[in-house]
């Protein structure tokens, strides 16, 4: 009897385990469709773990002084896709749990344009980081940029801090203008996130 309940807690147990790794690779896949590319998504806050959204809304929000031009925050825009406005199609290659209420899993993106996915276009990857969070499983991150996101925030808030943004609009005459409501902009953020 002994050896029975053995066998079977050992069945039921692979069968668990293989269970939740497909559970964990759809989870994934659902989660992936949160991932900013161009806009952080406000429904994403749910499917993020809260110190990974507010990395990621922080780096949105911080104002730049990017006035007729290209600007600082550029590189948030392209997480996922070029700049020729094709859409992602996900897949999960791997996931594995690394703790028990962490995972990680490599995803594959292709680009769809026009309905259609690119049949020869190469797909790229990226590592996701999942944390269980009160039972569900988060996004906690994607390929570093929580890392990434904050160090660009303390970039941003050094120019604040120093006033080189406010140098910069005030060199040109055209951008002179501007000073005012860029002013407005970071007053508003610091009272969002502090100073």
């Amino acid at each position: 009897m002994k050896r029975y309940l053995f066998y079977l807690g050992l069945i039921v147990s692979v069968i668990s385990c293989g269970q939740s790794k497909v559970d964990l690779s759809e989870r994934t896949l659902e989660l992936c469709r949160f991932i900013p590319d161009h806009v952080l998504k406000p429904e994403a806050k749910d499917a993020m773990t809260p110190e990974f959204f507010q990395a990621l809304s922080e780096a949105y929000d911080a104002p730049v002084a990017d006035y007729m031009e290209i600007g600082d925050n550029e590189w948030l825009w392209y997480f996922v896709t070029g700049n020729d406005g094709s859409e992602p199609v996900y897949g999960v290659k791997s996931v594995s749990k690394t703790a028990k209420n962490k995972a990680q899993a490599l995803i594959t993106v292709r680009q769809k344009a026009d309905d259609r996915e690119e049949p020869d276009a190469e797909a790229k990857e990226y590592e996701v980081q999942l944390k269980l969070v009160d039972g569900q499983w988060l996004l906690d991150d994607f390929d570093n940029k929580k890392a990434a996101c904050r160090a660009y925030v303390r970039e941003v808030r050094e120019k604040y801090a120093s006033g080189a943004y406010v140098k910069y609009l005030e060199s040109s005459e055209d951008l002179k203008e501007f000073v005012p409501d860029f002013l407005s902009r970071v007053d508003a953020f610091y009272a969002k996130y502090g100073k």
